[in-house]
């Protein structure tokens, strides 16, 4: 499991691009969608916990702080083992020198923010934690362990004879694909978002749900790659057909969909003035 790295190799491989949700790209997405479903009110107090920083920017903050952060590691992610279908807190989230795992992060950093009277830089760096934790989350890599580091062990031969892995491929190589800038990737989930809106219940504040709904993906369609077996890595690169680029776009539109309308939901919630 990820818990189980050495300090000395764990160093070098928080500053590894591969071990992140999703790049820039599909952090900025999630924000942006969830920025243009706040609340008046909410986007008020959002503007004051956050100051001068920018909603959209900190999505990303995390990531740049978790070299410095140990303790926040395992915040990154929920180990739901490949065959299990639900969360067991005692079994995927236990307290570790490395912080426990996602689903207790945003539960205790929504109190901090949701608390006026809280430190005023506790709360901003609550937000700016949740903004990308419900981002990570909905990475399906992010919520399923096949003691692969997050298909981080599952080499992938990729184009001009390259070698990847497939968490890259998740974090934004599939992305990557289309050809599309951000702006123009972030206008293509908003246009779609029109066409196939969230549902009520699909936007419902329910992490651990959300959890286990991410896990299903990465049983369905991250490991139905030519050659799995459910016992570790291959041996050799895998090598994975447009037919599965394909399914794996369509997967991660829609979960950057879903985090940015959950995101903007979870924070209406909190930030509420009747809450």
């Amino acid at each position: 499991m990820r818990r189980c790295l050495v300090p000395i190799a764990l160093a070098l491989i928080v500053l590894s691009p591969s071990l992140r949700a999703w790049g820039g790209v599909g952090h900025h997405a999630v924000a942006r969608i969830a920025q243009s479903r706040l609340t008046p009110a909410t986007q008020q107090a959002v503007t004051s916990v956050l100051g001068t920083e920018d909603f959209v920017l900190s999505a990303t903050w995390a990531d740049e702080v978790r070299s410095a952060r140990p303790e926040s590691y395992n915040w990154h992610f929920v180990d739901i083992p490949y065959a299990e279908t639900k969360y067991d807190a005692a079994r995927d989230c236990p307290a570790t020198e490395r912080g426990d795992c996602v689903i207790a992060a945003i539960a205790r950093f929504r109190q901090t923010l949701g608390n006026p009277s809280a430190d005023a830089v506790a709360r901003r760096e609550a937000l700016k934690f949740i903004i990308h934790f419900v981002g990570d989350l909905h990475q399906p890599l992010h919520s399923i362990d096949l003691k692969d580091r997050g298909g981080n062990d599952v080499k992938v031969q990729a184009d001009a004879g390259r070698t990847t892995n497939l968490h890259s491929v998740w974090d934004g190589g599939a992305i990557s694909r289309r050809g599309l800038d951000e702006d123009a990737y972030v206008r293509l989930l908003l246009d779609d978002l029109k066409a196939h809106p969230v549902t009520a219940s699909d936007e419902r504040v329910d992490v651990v749900r959300w959890v286990e709904d991410a896990h299903k993906i990465g049983v369905a369609d991250v490991y139905n790659f030519p050659g799995f077996v459910p016992t570790g890595p291959p041996a050799t690169p895998v090598t994975l057909d447009d037919a599965y680029y394909k399914r794996a776009q369509t997967a991660i539109d829609r979960q950057l969909q879903l985090a940015g309308a959950r995101l903007a939901a979870l924070l209406n919630e909190t930030l509420s003035p009747a809450r």
